[in-house]
């Protein structure tokens, strides 16, 4: 299993694809033999995982490398050609919870919730603020296991990585002031957008 960075001495690399239906498990086959395979050979590679979206039409991988290396500098496989190029971004974590345990990337039945959140470089530092103010909130929402929000480098872009027990859990928070879509604490800072994965494969560097 993978172990989310919370310090920072790892940067993360998050890569965002769009495919067909039809052509996701050809991604992620793509993916994991292809492109995991040449990253794990550099030697500033520390971690990635692979999640594919419930609704078949996503599929985004979570990287970890050495601190100021920049993955996409990296050239991608040529089989990775036959699909739309991600959306590749550089993040680091802002906050995260629980705080007492680790957050774990594992293959399972576990739900991730990846939601983005897009904004002017100049909102992002107060969304830093109100996603910190919120984080301890929602985590009294009953099947939340954990939740890590990561800003992107470039100022337009917040993430939080959720994980949750079951897609029932994390309908219930949607349904509570703050996280309702109709009146978010996000509103007027940002727009959101989210989806939900489960893992289907990690890989770790080995020491």
């Amino acid at each position: 299993m993978v172990q989310i960075d919370r310090t920072n001495t790892a940067i993360v690399g998050l890569d965002l694809y769009t495919v067909a239906e039809r052509h996701q498990s050809a991604l992620i086959e793509a993916i994991v033999q292809e492109q995991i395979k040449s990253w794990v050979a550099n030697p500033f590679f520390l971690s990635a995982s692979v999640h594919l979206s419930l609704d078949g039409v996503r599929v985004f991988t979570y990287s970890q490398w050495n601190l100021k290396f920049d993955h996409r500098s990296l050239s991608r496989p040529v089989v990775l050609s036959e699909f739309f190029p991600p959306d590749s971004l550089l993040l680091e974590v802002v906050v995260s919870r629980p705080s007492t345990t680790e957050v774990e990337i594992a293959v399972g039945d576990r739900i991730t919730h990846l939601a983005e959140f897009r904004m002017i470089p100049a909102n992002q530092p107060e969304m830093v603020k109100r996603a910190t103010a919120e984080i301890d909130r929602a985590m009294e929402s009953p099947g939340l296991i954990s939740a890590t929000f990561h800003r992107s480098l470039d100022g337009t872009r917040m993430f939080n990585y959720g994980q949750w027990e079951n897609k029932e859990a994390f309908e219930a928070i949607l349904k509570q002031p703050g996280f309702n879509p109709d009146k978010p604490y996000w509103e007027g800072l940002a727009r959101n957008e989210f989806h939900l994965y489960n893992v289907v494969h990690v890989k770790v560097k080995a020491a």
